[in-house]
């Protein structure tokens, strides 16, 4: 849902709460406290008061928005924005969409990532898994003048012919260091994330910290169905062992990245998103909050198909806490 759409729809605060009512009790609304349907009129407050046990509640009452300081329309439109923005969007600029303080925004947007944990099925039929590393500083790039010369030669005629016409390229004077032994991923202290897809299906993902044999095959017999499905790995020795538990097949990416429709391209069209969205809205994302990072992810792509999403977190909001 757009914008345009929440706004023609939820003009008032009224409008939100109502919205979020029908969606926790349906025809008949009732205390949270003690069940009776027997309240008194609606207070300015927007709360009412129960007859039996005598105690005030409102609709986020014992929800996962139970204590919100928020007005409701303020969620509904956190919910929009957030949804809307397949790569994420940074605190701050949630903090400008709504008008609050960065601190409000900051912790709006951990309670939507909290309320989008959802239960993912048994994936089955051909699936995918593959890690990706998460922090760290940048690589340190190797001075391309180190590079053989025949490796040059392309690029230093295309410059020449260039600088003739008129352009000129002015070399930077920091200088760095002949080092072609650069670690990537594996062997860094970059955190690992690792992901298991179904070929046009659901995603898993979870961040850990050791990428053990044990620890790998436990993932899949959690999240697959390890007697109607074939896993797709890469050569990483971490994998070895796995046909062991599923039936399995893997690609050297020395070698190849895809044969025969072998390959692991979906789950890397996922890391890929999630690489954008840390580097282009989050930047940097420390440890302890990484899981919840994963879980906006995992979420927006399981529901890439689907128009429900704002829906589902206006219903997640209101289950009981």
């Amino acid at each position: 849902m757009n914008l345009i759409e929440i706004t023609n729809k939820f003009p008032t605060e009224l409008d939100a709460i109502q919205h979020f009512e029908q969606v926790r009790w349906k025809s008949k609304i009732e205390c949270p406290y003690c069940a009776s349907k027997s309240k008194g009129k609606r207070n300015k407050d927007y709360r009412f008061h129960c007859k039996e046990c005598k105690k005030s509640f409102s609709v986020t009452t014992r929800t996962n928005l139970h204590n919100t300081r928020l007005p409701l329309r303020t969620w509904i439109i956190a919910f929009a924005i957030i949804t809307d923005a397949k790569k994420g969007i940074s605190a701050k600029q949630l903090e400008r969409n709504l008008g609050v303080h960065y601190e409000t925004a900051w912790t709006m947007y951990m309670k939507i990532r909290d309320l989008m944990v959802e239960p993912v099925g048994k994936l089955d039929d051909i699936t995918e898994m593959d890690e990706t590393y998460v922090g760290g500083k940048p690589r340190k790039m190797a001075d391309p003048n180190c590079l053989p010369a025949k490796n040059r030669i392309d690029l230093n005629k295309r410059i020449a012919e260039l600088e003739k016409e008129g352009y000129e390229f002015k070399e930077g004077t920091r200088k760095v260091a002949c080092n072609t032994n650069v670690k990537r991923g594996r062997g860094t202290k970059k955190i690992p994330v690792v992901g298991i897809v179904e070929r046009d299906g659901n995603v898993v993902a979870q961040v850990m910290q050791s990428l053990t044999k044990k620890n790998l095959q436990t993932m899949i017999k959690k999240h697959v169905d390890t007697k109607d499905s074939v896993i797709v790995t890469d050569n990483y020795r971490g994998y070895s062992r796995l046909h062991n538990i599923i039936e399995h097949i893997k690609i050297d990416h020395h070698k190849m990245y895809s044969y025969k429709g072998v390959n692991t391209n979906t789950i890397e069209s996922f890391w890929a998103i999630i690489e954008r969205g840390i580097m282009g809205q989050y930047h940097q994302v420390s440890p302890k909050y990484l899981p919840k990072y994963v879980t906006e992810f995992v979420f927006k792509f399981n529901n890439r198909n689907k128009d429900d999403m704002f829906e589902t977190l206006i219903i997640n909001s209101m289950k009981k806490k």
